[in-house]
């Protein structure tokens, strides 16, 4: 039988899932209206790729397919302005209803058992394969061209630009973990100079360095909720921006939030009596965080459990 901290961590994942789920169905509804807006395409990718990662460190195969196979058809409509039809959108819906499925049914009585999970697999892929194929008979179709070099903050960018950008993200995550004081804020701040010396040439790229910067500036703001968003933002940032693919970078919701967020804004998370009871505490989160910092503390605490599970 599954430990409570198994049991713990689970739910935590199906809390964050649910979430992502919300994201997909949103933008699904109306796919072809969708297509016009790049920051909602950018929200879906990211949400099954949360959902792949996640289900991967928990050993949940048949949802990391599943999500997998998902982030992937994201990735053609993220990277080509394909004009959706009907048979797609519906092609699309069907995926989105077998990884709810999937989801729904880790939170029932006995779970989701792996050959179950596996069946559903099995009878979810000749739906990808086919929506896989409309997709790129589509791209090819109209003949769509690869993003090419154009502008100045494409020019001059060094072959290890993304591993230098991991590298100062991984001294400012070490920060972060050493906990919030005046020192580690500062220390933060000029790491994003750091990073932005890396490249000013890139408009797109000063404005993420620049809005994290702002928000560390910000002291009502938690490392809990400030780090997962920063790290995640520039990382994906320096991996576009080493690829060429400047065009497909955007300041999303949540780093655009706290970069804004007034510093008279107070947060009460020191404020909150923990029980000892886990349903309790998630009750709690739920009550006193928003979608957005209960996705953070998920992903800290699922960090958390491994790391304490290796070194233990």
């Amino acid at each position: 039988m599954p430990s409570e901290q198994d049991e713990r961590i689970k739910q935590l994942f199906i809390m964050e899932a649910e979430e992502h789920l919300v994201t997909l169905e949103n933008g699904l509804v109306d796919l072809k209206s969708t297509m016009t807006d790049s920051e909602t395409i950018n929200d879906m990718f990211r949400a099954a790729h949360s959902v792949k990662g996640g289900a991967a460190m928990l050993g949940m195969h048949s949802v990391q397919k599943v999500a997998h196979r998902l982030e992937d058809c994201f990735k053609i409509i993220r990277e080509n302005p394909v004009d959706i039809d009907q048979t797609i959108e519906s092609q699309f819906l069907k995926g989105y209803d077998t990884l709810k499925d999937l989801v729904e049914r880790l939170q029932g009585p006995y779970g989701l058992r792996e050959e179950e999970g596996e069946k559903i697999v099995e009878n979810a892929l000749p739906i990808f394969t086919e929506l896989e194929t409309n997709l790129n008979s589509l791209v090819n179709g109209r003949n769509i061209p690869k993003s090419t070099t154009t502008s100045i903050g494409n020019k001059n960018i060094p072959a290890n630009f993304a591993h230098q950008v991991k590298e100062k993200l991984k001294e400012m995550l070490e920060l972060f973990k050493k906990g919030d004081t005046p020192e580690t804020r500062e220390q933060l701040k000029e790491g994003c100079n750091g990073l932005l010396k890396l490249n000013e040439n890139t408009e797109i790229w000063r404005t993420l360095v620049t809005a994290s910067q702002a928000a560390l500036t910000n002291s009502k703001l938690s490392y809990l909720v400030l780090a997962p968003i920063i790290i995640k933002e520039l990382n994906t940032a320096g991996e576009l921006i080493a690829a060429r693919k400047v065009e497909e970078i955007v300041l999303s919701k949540d780093l655009k939030e706290i970069a804004t967020c007034p510093e008279e804004t107070t947060f009460e998370e020191e404020k909150i009596i923990l029980p000892q009871d886990p349903k309790e505490v998630v009750k709690l989160i739920i009550k006193n965080f928003d979608s957005k910092q209960q996705e953070a503390i998920a992903r800290i605490l699922v960090k958390h459990v491994k790391s304490s599970k290796k070194n233990g």
